[in-house]
């Protein structure tokens, strides 16, 4: 059955609003799939676009802009209980049916945050489309607002969208990036995302929790307060290649907990605040290479200090690192103390401001095979830390690691089975 493609602009898809889009891929996600095209122009988000299986979503580039509304708040009234569908405001009168909004208090960080979409009104009381995740207090600050992913794609699969602009338009709200991002992918498996900028946004800019088989690809990234991008939350099997991410608040990329076998590859990762790669607990199996990685604020890579279990068997090569920590003196790459089986092969350093490599007093299984720094060949003066610790030489069994290496026990923890490798996989 051929799939149908909708473009956006006349009859009954005329207008430049959230609501016109998500009309289209509904109907789509009702037929089995099919692809949105929208034109040139700007489109006023006051909800997340929020995909659905099947449906690809495609504009034309930078002249397609999908800009945030600003945002209005309000305190909550009530005690606000988990599981229920309703929530009651101070100041209803600033909200409407169609928004998206997130609820939280002092007690809710993180995944406790819920973000939901208005359905309806009675008085003081709006209803919405997905239960309270935590209970939420008048008197620990509980409060509603209007801030959402700008693009949403949560427990679907076969999703991609590509050639958008997404403007965070510098709402001052921030949002947690376990709850939304620019671009937010949560319980996600076989999602792309292909040629997006994605800027202004007072959040991370492209984030991915609980997913498999996620691509990012040839996106623009920048300008945005929080990490350039989140893998997280025990994503498995993904890859982030020939992006430019500059300029951010956050990190670059911040592999946060449990995301194994992924790819890292030809990206631009410059002047951001913080660390160019940062990677920690129970973030194995990784390959990251043929990155640019110059200018940021912190490490070029961080292996940060493990709990339990640390960021093992990683693959750095053929990346270029020069002149990071710009707000710190340290090594442009930091591996903690109880890491293991790391290798960094054919890795060039240059514009040094403090060592090439920083090894913790546990680390193990180190291995350094044909890097330079200025040119010259790494030594161990260029080693902050035990060189001891370091194997000058590779490994006698190659790491295997990378997507490639995800087997069928690779992804138990998300009660998923894994599949083949998708076909817009190209390791």
């Amino acid at each position: 059955m051929k799939r149908r493609t909708i473009k956006i602009g006349k009859g009954r898809y005329a207008g430049r609003t959230n609501s016109v889009i998500q009309t289209a891929v509904d109907e789509l996600a009702g037929e089995g799939g099919g692809t949105v095209e929208l034109p040139a122009g700007t489109f006023k988000l006051a909800d997340a676009l929020h995909l659905r299986t099947g449906v690809s979503v495609t504009g034309q580039g930078s002249d397609t802009v999908l800009r945030k509304v600003p945002s209005v708040a309000s305190p909550i009234v009530d005690y606000l209980g988990y599981g229920h569908y309703e929530i009651t405001l101070k100041h209803p009168g600033l909200f409407k049916p169609g928004m998206g909004v997130i609820i939280l208090d002092d007690d809710a960080p993180g995944f406790y945050t819920t973000t939901a979409t208005l359905l309806a009104r009675d008085g003081n009381t709006f209803f919405i489309d997905r239960m309270l995740n935590h209970d939420y207090d008048p008197a620990k600050g509980g409060c509603v607002i209007s801030v959402f992913p700008l693009v949403s794609g949560e427990c679907v699969q076969n999703i991609a969208i590509s050639n958008l602009t997404l403007d965070g338009n510098n709402d001052p709200v921030t949002i947690n990036g376990c709850r939304g991002g620019g671009v937010f992918f949560l319980g996600a498996h076989n999602a792309m995302a292909e040629g997006v900028e994605v800027m202004n946004y007072n959040g991370d800019a492209v984030g991915c929790q609980q997913c498999t088989d996620v691509v990012v690809r040839d996106c623009h990234i920048h300008q945005n307060a929080g990490i350039g991008m989140h893998p997280g939350s025990g994503s498995v099997r993904y890859l982030l290649t020939g992006n430019n991410v500059h300029d951010n608040g956050g990190e670059g990329i911040f592999y946060c907990l449990r995301t194994t076998h992924s790819l890292c590859e030809g990206n631009t990762i410059r002047d951001n605040a913080g660390v160019g790669i940062s990677i920690g607990e129970r973030d194995t199996d990784h390959i990251i290479r043929e990155n640019q990685i110059c200018g940021n604020g912190g490490p070029a890579v961080l292996f940060r200090p493990p709990r339990y279990r640390g960021a093992d068997r990683v693959l750095l090569e053929d990346n270029h690192f020069a002149g990071n920590c710009v707000s710190e003196g340290n090594a442009e790459v930091v591996i903690a103390s109880g890491i293991n089986d790391v290798v960094l092969r054919r890795n060039s350093f240059d514009n040094i401001k403090g060592k090439a490599l920083g090894v913790g007093e546990s680390a193990s299984g180190v291995h350094l095979v044909g890097n330079t720094v200025e040119g010259r060949k790494l030594s161990k003066k260029d080693i902050r830390g035990p060189s001891g610790r370091v194997v000058f030489g590779s490994r006698a069994r190659a790491l295997r690691v990378g997507p490639g290496a995800a087997d069928a026990g690779s992804t138990r923890h998300l009660a998923v089975e894994l599949p083949r490798l998708p076909a817009n996989f190209e390791l």
